[in-house]
């Protein structure tokens, strides 16, 4: 689930087109924070703080279940 989070908000920070600093003062983290999503850093974040910088970034983060085969 974070790996699928953090995926999902290094996408918007490459397609937002944002400098890091940006897109730190779009989300209310700091600019070493973006540092660590873009270079993949999952264990510095909890799975609740992606949860908030998706919501901030406009994403709809989600769960779906399936019933197992």
């Amino acid at each position: 689930m974070r790996a699928k989070l953090l995926s999902g908000i290094n996408k918007w920070l490459n397609k937002s087109g944002s400098t890091q600093a940006e897109a730190a003062e779009q989300l209310g983290v700091t600019q070493a924070r973006i540092s660590e999503i873009k270079n993949g850093k999952i264990n510095r974040f909890s799975l609740s703080m992606l949860v908030r910088l998706a919501q901030r970034a406009g994403l709809r983060p989600g769960i779906r279940l399936q019933k197992a085969a």
